[in-house]
């Protein structure tokens, strides 16, 4: 058997702004990044672990209040409740394979920060100009996911410039919500089953933005602070309005680039329906086993009525209190000719597999 690979998503490093208020807005806790940390340690004395993905959303700096610079990664690696998983995860990329692939949070990250000296030299970067990013090994594809939900993919259309998309400005609205208020109990997805069996997909786009905004107690005139920490003066705020106007065609424009197909499995992406795309990857022929994140439900399914053969299976999360953290481990087995794919679960110090599938290679 070969050494297992460990894919990993959704960590959701933020800058800790928030934690110890009452009105906490950043997804990873205190306890939460610590028991992360542990897992890394653990990776580490793992001698059958070969490689480890990152396999998107790692860090975090969408989730900021309208009124604040957002943080740089800078900020989010140097935040104090941070400190010991980026000691554990450079320790790790002393000793073992690690591969950083941007999501749509962390879509901004560079090389030349990853790298810099002070956090991971050793860490290989995978990230591409426009957050397509894909690891690949053999018949094997695995990416953050977000480039096939319309929300959430980088934007050529609307913003050319930063690719910054629709749920970015969400994410802004959704923490305002939860720094003015203290809770943060409903996602703007959950808006969309409504959305969609009244008003169809093309009005989604528009109408899910004006209900966070209602929902955030914000007025369209309401500016959004643009830039980084380091860069506020530099980049101009934008208002709600104008935010909610450039991505009125959003789902037009989709159908224009991707076709009507596409464009309405996008939609139902936005919702936790990944499989699907699995599907579509999988139809192409050049692969077979599909690993994603993005969705933060973690999954793991053999074929589907259109595709034999075939495994999807999804990373899930480790910023959500109410969901079990979780991995995939992937192994080959050569002599026998089957690719194993596991769902784990990380609790009490200790990796549990909740369930196996395997292909023939």
């Amino acid at each position: 058997m070969e050494k297992k690979r460990i894919y990993v998503s959704d960590v959701h490093m933020g800058a800790g702004r928030s934690l110890g208020t009452d009105k906490v807005y950043d997804w990873l806790g205190k306890a939460e990044a610590d028991n992360f940390a542990d897992f890394l340690e653990y990776l580490n004395k793992q001698d059958d672990v070969g490689e480890i993905i990152l396999l998107g959303d790692t860090m975090d700096n969408w989730v900021c209040p309208i009124d604040e610079a957002p943080p740089t990664f800078e900020e989010i690696l140097d935040a104090p409740h941070n400190r010991k998983i980026v000691k554990n995860l450079k320790t790790l990329t002393e000793n073992k394979k690690v591969i950083y692939m941007p999501g749509n949070h962390d879509m901004q990250m560079t090389k030349e920060v990853l790298q810099h000296e002070k956090y991971f030299p050793k860490i290989i970067f995978g990230g591409s100009a426009f957050n397509k990013s894909r690891y690949r090994t053999s018949r094997l594809l695995a990416e953050h996911g977000s480039a096939y939900a319309m929300f959430n993919a980088p934007d050529p259309i609307n913003n050319p410039g930063t690719r910054l998309p629709l749920g970015y400005f969400i994410s802004r609205v959704a923490a305002t919500k939860a720094a003015r208020t203290g809770h943060a109990d409903r996602h703007f997805w959950t808006y969309f089953d409504d959305f969609l069996e009244l008003l169809g997909p093309q009005k989604l786009p528009q109408s899910v933005f004006e209900a966070i905004l209602e929902e955030a107690g914000l007025n369209e005139d309401a500016n959004i602070v643009m830039g980084t920490k380091d860069r506020k003066d530099e980049v101009k705020p934008i208002t709600a309005l104008a935010v909610k106007e450039k991505y009125a065609n959003l789902y037009e424009q989709w159908e224009s680039h991707y076709g009507k197909g596409m464009a309405f499995k996008s939609v139902m992406a936005e919702i936790g329906y990944l499989s699907d795309l699995a599907d579509y990857l999988s139809k192409k022929g050049d692969t077979n086993i599909i690993i994603f994140g993005h969705s933060h439900d973690n999954e793991l399914d053999k074929d589907s009525w259109f595709v034999k053969n075939r495994i999807y299976a999804n990373c899930g999360a480790w910023c959500d209190e109410d969901k079990p953290c979780s991995f995939v481990e992937t192994q080959k087995d050569d002599d026998n000719r089957t690719y194993y794919v596991r769902l784990m679960e990380w609790k009490e110090l200790t990796a549990k597999k909740l369930g196996e599938e395997s292909v023939s290679l």
